[in-house]
């Protein structure tokens, strides 16, 4: 369970990163965004647990993503 839970990471660091230089307006970004990883998550979430530390660290990446949408400096 922990793979899934690290490829679930490292797919919202890939979407993140994709977001971060695309040439998008901020609105295409964020949709861009929830559909790359928001729909990674949803899928496994049903299928593995995570504690409440894992989850702060997957936020902390949303964040990020969101804030590189919306050109917010860090």
């Amino acid at each position: 369970m922990s793979a899934t839970r690290e490829v679930v990471c490292e797919k919202a660091r890939m979407a993140r990163d994709l977001i971060k230089s695309h040439p998008l307006t901020p609105e295409l970004s964020a949709e861009l965004f929830a559909q790359k990883e928001i729909s990674a998550f949803r899928f496994s979430t049903a299928l593995i647990e995570s504690s409440q530390s894992e989850l702060k660290g997957l936020q902390k990446i949303w964040v990020q993503a969101y804030k590189n949408a919306w050109h917010v400096p860090p």
